[in-house]
């Protein structure tokens, strides 16, 4: 009789339970392609790259829960995978922007994964068809191969976004701890237990987008766990701030973005570079062609120039829609780095298992790829 009767209650709550989440969705998309990339230069490494490339393909777990009153439970699990080898190499479950959060007249709060200062500025290759290794990323997100604000998400990350107020938005994000081991890496983990220089990172953001105008200014510090008993010569953290904008004419886009950044280091030496890119995306028939120029320029350690530390790249590439969820795209990228120089594609060795840059090695890479969003 008692397991009847809990049978009866558990049945009566399923439909409650299922009908409170109102709103679940399941999206993402597949991208790859075949690559062919040339090293040249170099002093040790040239040569020549051919194999399949992952665009960052994932699916997304999203959703939303009325909670009255004007406030909604939020949340969202991206998953990250490799479709030309089927495996997550390189990639990790809930590897993408992960985040439970709630939403209402105060604007947004979410904890978790989160994409933060590095995605200002960037051109359109990461949700186009051509190569996501082509984006300017590559040289506004690094000094020479070393990533500034994880030039990608961040971990343990507290952010607020305002609402939106005419067109003028912004954001603010804490991060609880950043490891001195992984502090250069591509992700970063929160540092050890009981240590009282507890490392943290912040950034912020604000900007304003309307009709076919908008301009942005974002910032990013970091300070990494113990970093004030670090020994004279150590990583400590870095810093950098970036401004831009564009301007939508129509026919075609304009974007400029300007980025500074620095690796501080324990009792000076500090590495410090200045970077810019101007993007542009047309139509051209029935698809979109992408222009993009990118400098990195001379870098400064300890306040004196290190000449022959800049780079250039350039990219030019072609979408063409099949449907409005499936695309194939065409995309070739350059990279001239001078002798003290080494920046590398993005995500080239995550994604493509190409190797680092060495020091005045330049790249070509050519992308035949097709993308299916969902």
């Amino acid at each position: 009789m008692k397991k009847s009767l809990l049978a009866v209650a558990v049945a009566a709550a399923l439909p409650a339970f299922a009908y409170a989440q109102t709103n679940v969705v399941l999206s993402g998309n597949l991208k790859t392609g075949v690559t062919q990339t040339k090293y040249t230069n170099g002093a040790a490494g040239n040569g020549s790259h051919t194999a399949m490339n992952d665009g960052s393909s994932r699916f997304i777990i999203s959703g939303t829960e009325d909670l009255g009153g004007g406030l909604k439970a939020i949340f969202q699990i991206d998953n990250r995978f490799r479709p030309d080898d089927g495996g997550t190499v390189g990639q990790t479950l809930a590897g993408g922007a992960t985040f439970v959060g709630l939403a209402g007249g105060f604007g947004t709060v979410r904890l978790g994964k989160l994409d933060t200062y590095w995605i200002y500025g960037l051109d359109e290759h990461a949700f186009r068809a051509t190569a996501l290794q082509h984006s300017n990323t590559s040289i506004i997100g690094f000094i020479n191969s070393s990533p500034i604000a994880r030039n990608s998400r961040l971990n343990n990350v507290v952010r607020w976004d305002s609402p939106n107020f005419g067109g003028i938005s912004g954001g603010i994000t804490w991060t609880p701890g950043a490891s001195a081991a992984t502090a250069l890496a591509s992700a970063g983990e929160a540092g050890a237990m009981g240590d009282g220089n507890k490392g943290q990172a912040w950034s912020a953001n604000i900007g304003y987008a309307a009709g076919p105008l908008n301009v942005y200014v974002a910032a990013w510090d970091e300070k990494v766990e113990g970093y004030k008993t670090f020994a004279t010569g150590a990583y400590q953290g870095q810093s950098a701030w970036r401004v831009g904008g564009g301007y939508n004419f129509g026919a075609f886009k304009v974007g400029v973005v300007y980025d500074e950044a620095k690796l501080k280091y324990v009792g000076g030496g500090d590495y410090k570079r200045g970077a810019w890119s101007i993007p542009v995306t047309a139509k051209l028939g029935a698809g979109t062609a992408m222009l993009t120029y990118s400098q990195a320029m001379d870098a400064k350690l300890s306040g004196t120039k290190d000449n022959q530390s800049g780079a250039k790249m350039i990219t030019v590439g072609y979408d063409y829609p099949l449907s409005k969820r499936t695309s194939l795209g065409v995309s070739y990228g350059v990279i001239n780095n001078e002798s003290h120089a080494s920046y590398g594609f993005f995500t080239a060795a995550a994604l493509n298992n190409l190797p680092t840059a060495t020091a005045g090695q330049d790249q070509k890479q050519l992308h035949l790829g097709i993308r299916h969003a969902f």
